[in-house]
């Protein structure tokens, strides 16, 4: 099942099947927000159906979207890995249905097998990759606006 998703396709069956033993599904209503700048990241998000907005507030300015995230997607693993809080926030864009892992579970399946971390972290150094890049766009049309703005 998990396989069809970016982060988990690299994986065998009996590989996936240790990870979907401890995925459980978890339902947002439109707006609803997930998490908060700052929170402790205690889980990240597989997104099965809807779309989720990731943003921060930059000053007093309105919230500014950081990326957007669909089916398929992943989201909230930065602060899993990094040991720190969520670095932004995280609303449910549409209704929205999520497959979740515990940070306890993902670490203790990481620990135990050398073969799924391996796996697991290069589809995730793969998206950072990708999200950098996309990112760096965001920001470039940002600052030029920013600084349309100030002159």
């Amino acid at each position: 099942m998990i396989e069809k998703y970016y982060l988990f396709s690299l994986l065998d069956a009996s590989e996936a099947a240790l990870i979907e033993k401890r995925l459980f599904l978890k339902a947002y209503d439109a707006g609803t927000m997930i998490f908060e700048e700052g929170e402790a990241a205690d889980a990240f998000f597989i997104i099965q159906k809807g779309e989720v907005e990731i943003f921060r507030y930059i000053r007093e300015k309105p919230a500014q979207t950081v990326m957007t995230f669909k089916s398929g997607d992943f989201f909230g693993e930065v602060g899993i890995i990094d040991s720190k809080g969520r670095f932004a926030n995280a609303r449910a864009k549409s209704d929205l249905e999520l497959l979740v892992l515990l940070r306890s579970d993902f670490e203790r399946i990481l620990g135990d097998h050398d073969e799924i971390r391996y796996k697991i972290y290069r589809s995730f150094i793969r998206e950072m990759v990708i999200r950098l890049r996309r990112s760096d766009e965001t920001f470039k049309a940002f600052f030029k606006e920013a600084l349309h703005r100030e002159q």
